[in-house]
């Protein structure tokens, strides 16, 4: 071995690891991502550089031809997440009858929580739509529900519960009942504040995301005056404009 190889043998391994601190490191795990809202958030997870890999709960075994994409069969196996994305929906909520990825209800917050500790996430964030006319109390922006509560207990080290204003979904809707859906909210869009209007699917997907990187160790209430906030920062080409009477 000559003189000149040794220093560049020890540079080597200096070199791999910061190529390692520059690849994506965490993995995330999402429960119950249906509808609008939840579609675009998954699609997010998969753009996001920060996750190596996205583990889906589905009901039913899927292939996947893209990398980050990993189903899981819930209840099959065991599998591994920093970060545990959990989204609450109702009955109101679309979802194709063919889709494998499974609804969880309100009733079932601890249930989805418990399983994201079991895959060892210290991360919980849960979504959970309200519609627009809650959003100007000050519950929005504070543990709401004795789950919420028991949530807390449960030791996650970042818990994060966002509370978007709910889209109307009139998919399956009647056209007459679609349609009358679509004058009331059109009217609540101009009678409440700007922030309270729901943003599209996408744009209150790419803030849930901003959100979680932003937060620190603790607990984090954001409802749809937050989210807002963040469109008005990080891209405010984005943000909903308030509708005008002429």
């Amino acid at each position: 071995m000559n003189a000149t190889s040794a220093p560049a043998l020890q540079a080597a391994p200096a070199a791999d690891r910061a190529v390692a601190a520059q690849e994506p490191q965490r993995t995330a795990l999402a429960l119950g991502l249906v509808g609008g809202l939840g579609e675009e958030l998954l699609a997010a997870l998969m753009a996001a550089p920060e996750y190596r890999a996205v583990h889906v709960a589905v009901t039913q075994a899927l292939g996947s031809a893209a990398p980050k994409f990993r189903p899981w069969l819930i209840g099959r196996g065991v599998v591994l997440a920093d970060d545990a994305f959990v989204g609450i929906t109702g009955e109101e909520t679309f979802v194709p009858s063919a889709s494998p990825i499974r609804r969880y209800g309100e009733d079932e917050v601890l249930a989805a929580a418990r399983t994201a500790r079991e895959a060892g996430a210290t991360t919980l964030v849960l979504v959970a739509p309200l519609p627009a006319l809650l959003q100007m109390g000050e519950a929005t922006r504070t543990l709401a529900s004795v789950d919420e509560v028991a949530l807390v207990a449960m030791g996650f080290e970042r818990l994060i519960l966002v509370r978007p204003s709910a889209a109307d979904d009139t998919r399956k809707l009647p056209m007459p009942l679609a349609l009358a859906r679509t004058i009331g909210r059109t009217l609540a869009d101009i009678m409440l504040p700007a922030y309270t209007k729901a943003l599209s699917a996408r744009t209150a997907a790419a803030a849930i995301i901003e959100a979680v990187r932003a937060a620190r160790p603790g607990v984090a209430v954001l409802g749809a005056k937050e989210l807002a906030a963040i469109v008005q920062a990080k891209m405010p080409q984005q943000a909903p404009r308030q509708p005008r009477l002429r």
